[in-house]
């Protein structure tokens, strides 16, 4: 192997794979709320299928955005975009990101299989759903014949994979499903993680759109975008709230995420400047990515302190 070409933690685009830990640990966190008990192996399993099944998605997703073009030369220069652009600059890596990719659909499969040994029957068809349609969404998101994140269904997609699905996997996993507190959280983390997926549309717009790439940012412009991009994290920021409101001792999640709040206000005024400037929406793209740990760090450490209330 070359000295300079990609490692594994690379290929798999690592620093996104927090995005999947957040649900995870919240769910599991108001599990152990509500119950006061703790599965560390269902917490294990359920860790091993999430993580794996996030590797396929962020592999897939360069592979067939370099295939139709979405991916260029340039999308490395976004750290904190949508595409890496490895695939562009190592075309000698295709077989092993393919390789790396399914390797993920196997990992969710033992993991859900794992899953299935510890639990009761009634939970069988929750885990196999949830791998099922997690596995189905990794792929078509960007590959034929679906190209959901080419249709601007892309959102839809991220919000339902990093929200819904994530949380039901944490608390299925803890062996608890229906309670109006799980509900209340299904959107925040699928909600949080669009953060990312929003801004990194609007640093790639233009060779998006070159590949015909129409997510919601495309459709709506860079200028609208903007708008969109507040009101996506307004919209978790309320999903909180109301959180808050149903869970017992719930106002804990709102005392923590004051930092948050404080910070929007500057992500608006950097992304508006002049939305038409690459460099400064790659400028406000980072702060936005900084943006989203900030929110995902406090909101965990909010649910954890939940458990010693």
């Amino acid at each position: 192997m070359k000295s300079d070409e990609p490692n594994i933690l690379e290929m798999a685009r690592a620093r996104f794979l927090f995005a999947i830990v957040v649900p995870l640990v919240i769910s599991t966190a108001l599990s152990v709320n509500i119950t006061g008990e703790l599965s560390l192996l269902g917490l294990i399993l359920a860790f091993v299928v999430g993580i794996s099944l996030h590797v396929t998605t962020n592999v897939y997703n360069d592979i067939y955005d370099t295939f139709q073009g979405a991916d260029t030369a340039n999308s490395s220069e976004n750290d904190f975009s949508g595409g890496s652009g490895l695939l562009v600059h190592h075309p000698e890596l295709e077989d092993r990101m393919f390789l790396l990719a399914r390797s993920g659909i196997v990992g969710g499969f033992i993991g859900t299989v794992g899953l299935i040994f510890l639990s009761e029957t009634s939970f069988w068809p929750i885990y196999l759903f949830i791998f099922l349609t997690a596995t189905f969404l990794s792929k078509y998101y960007t590959a034929e014949p679906f190209k959901f994140a080419y249709r601007g269904l892309g959102e839809i997609v991220v919000v339902i994979g990093f929200g819904p699905l994530a949380v039901l996997l944490g608390t299925s996993a803890q062996g608890i499903l229906n309670d109006p507190a799980i509900y209340s959280i299904m959107p925040i983390t699928g909600l949080s993680t669009l953060f990312i997926v929003w801004a990194g549309q609007m640093a790639d717009l233009p060779s998006d759109v070159k590949a015909g790439k129409k997510g919601l940012v495309a459709r709506l412009g860079i200028e609208k975008s903007v708008y969109g991009l507040l009101s996506i994290h307004l919209l978790a920021l309320l999903n909180v709230t109301i959180s808050a409101y149903i869970i017992e001792n719930g106002s804990v999640l709102l005392l923590l995420l004051i930092p948050y709040i404080v910070f929007l206000p500057k992500l608006y005024l950097e992304a508006k400047e002049d939305p038409h400037d690459r460099e400064k929406i790659r400028k406000a793209t980072r702060f936005n990515f900084k943006i989203f740990l900030l929110f995902s760090f406090l909101l965990m450490a909010s649910f954890l302190l939940l458990i010693f209330i």
